[in-house]
């Protein structure tokens, strides 16, 4: 939903089992380590936050962090409640929060997107998120910002509470690996975004039928990306630091959004396609 960069503000909370308390002059994280430039690529310098990077296990309880936990990039945002992320460097999360009004978003990934990434996920645990999805950004400068097109926010949809895509314009359906979805594309106007407040779209894919809990999944998103592009829904650029707020990042996400019960997800996400 909204996800613009903000001020990281360290928070108590108790969640679920989970104690973290931490203050401006404490981290709730093992210390974290320089992030080297990745080869062929700027340094992400541009944002601060990017450039965290925690070794082993790490617990986040403060309102918002990105970085990295070893080679793997994660997101965590909320916009107040509580909820927890941990994440170790092979992938394996969780998540717990407590039901409230407010918009919790986070998860495992990559720092940019690709178009030919094939995404593993294993997900044991699942209690009432709004969406358990694969979650991105596109975004083209070069294009006109009155053109919703120019920015698109995108949701490959697995499990759900919520109906995704409300009031959106149906496309295509399609099957990738065995499952059959239906694009469906949204507007937001004068929305938070990765860059600053915009008007853009949302392009979602959502299954006929929720996927299973405690089996290994795959989302070929190149299938997801034809689709849509088959309804006429361009995808901008998903490899840059263009915006002005965050890169185009893609992860495996949870969203909390309005929940009124307290819950857990849990799994693993992988590169399937190494």
């Amino acid at each position: 939903m909204t996800y613009r960069l903000a001020t990281s503000i360290l928070t108590c909370a108790l969640i679920l089992g989970i104690a973290g308390c931490a203050t401006p002059s404490a981290s709730d994280a093992p210390p974290p380590q320089s992030a080297p430039a990745d080869k062929g690529k700027p340094p992400i310098t541009k944002f601060k936050a990017y450039t965290q990077r925690f070794a082993g296990e790490t617990l986040l309880t403060r309102s918002h962090a990105t970085g990295h936990v070893g080679d793997l990039f994660f997101t965590h945002w909320k916009d107040g409640g509580e909820a927890a992320f941990k994440l170790d460097e092979q992938g394996n999360f969780k998540i717990d929060w407590i039901g409230g009004d407010y918009n919790y978003v986070g998860g495992p990934g990559w720092e940019s997107g690709d178009r030919n990434r094939v995404i593993g996920y294993r997900l044991d645990e699942d209690a009432g998120a709004s969406y358990v999805t694969l979650y991105g950004w596109g975004y083209d400068k070069t294009m006109d910002p009155a053109d919703p097109a120019h920015l698109v926010e995108y949701y490959i949809i697995q499990r759900w509470v919520r109906t995704p895509a409300q009031g959106g314009e149906q496309g295509i359906t399609f099957v990738s690996n065995g499952v059959e979805y239906t694009t469906w594309r949204t507007v937001r106007r004068e929305k938070p975004s990765i860059n600053n407040t915009e008007t853009f779209y949302q392009y979602w894919s959502k299954p006929s039928e929720q996927m299973p809990l405690g089996v290994d999944h795959k989302i070929i998103f190149a299938d997801h990306v034809k689709a849509w592009e088959a309804n006429g829904w361009k995808l901008p650029n998903l490899d840059n630091f263009d915006a002005s707020d965050d890169p185009t990042y893609q992860v495996f996400a949870v969203e909390v959004f309005l929940v009124e019960k307290s819950g857990t997800a849990s799994g693993r996400v992988w590169d399937a396609g190494r």
